[in-house]
């Protein structure tokens, strides 16, 4: 069962009270032909033109096809949540992806938009890496280290003003325990060398990670890039960095 909406008209009943009557093409009248549909099935309205989907509901009461060019359509029942970016296709509610759009009824990969949505979540991964805190153990003693660029160009600067100065610690660096509490340890300079590197070497691999998956992505299919899955792909390559 299926009604498309052709013109509307106000109407008005033997008491005076008006309302929009609904027709389609064939000059069938909605308040009848609703009861028409089956009680089983999902009633969809959508735009005849755009196919967004307006309404759903099993109750064919509840819809209310009030525009020219609203259509709608029974399916077979199936679960629908509350989503602003659905549409009826073939025959079906589908939640149409950022980079698909409709066509004449048809989904359409936009294959370059999909590409920039990769590459904005491989950067922002890349950037979550690159701050992510390591364990570093002084004296016995194991702490968390978040290794954020100024940490980085903070190490740099106070290792070259202590060999200026002949100095072989730093004190009061801060760290944080796995319960997140700040501690104050004071650190040789071979402690600070080593955990520069460490920074230095997060950083290049996360960076190498990101240059490497986005520059292979103009390789891959169109269904390649339906699946891609950033983090699995990004976790994979910085770990064989």
């Amino acid at each position: 069962m299926k009604f498309i909406v052709d013109r509307t008209e106000v109407k008005q009943f033997e008491d005076g009270m008006k309302y929009i009557a609904i027709f389609d093409k064939e000059n069938k009248e909605w308040y009848e032909e609703l009861k028409k549909f089956k009680t089983d099935t999902l009633k969809v309205m959508y735009n005849k033109e755009t196919y967004l989907v307006l309404s759903t509901n099993i109750d064919a009461t509840t819809i209310a096809p009030t525009m020219v060019g609203d259509v709608v359509e029974e399916i077979e029942y199936q679960e629908v949540k509350v989503n602003p970016n659905l549409y009826f296709v073939d025959g079906k509610v589908v939640e149409l992806q950022n980079y698909e759009t409709i066509k004449n009824g048809k989904i359409l990969f936009d294959r370059d938009k999909r590409i920039e949505e990769i590459k904005k979540e491989l950067y922002d991964l890349r950037v979550e890496r690159d701050i992510a805190p390591f364990e570093f153990e002084v004296d016995g003693v194991t702490y968390l280290q978040n290794n954020r660029s100024i940490d980085q160009s903070n190490l740099t600067r106070i290792v070259v003003m202590c060999q200026a100065l002949k100095k072989t610690t730093f004190e009061n660096w801060k760290f944080y325990t796995k319960e997140n509490s700040e501690k104050y340890v004071n650190l040789t300079i071979q402690d600070m060398m080593k955990m520069a590197n460490i920074m230095q070497e997060q950083t290049t691999k996360s960076m190498a990670a990101e240059t490497l998956l986005t520059h292979n992505l103009g390789n891959l299919t169109d269904e390649e890039l339906k699946k891609y899955d950033s983090k699995e792909k990004y976790e994979k390559a910085y770990k064989n960095m």
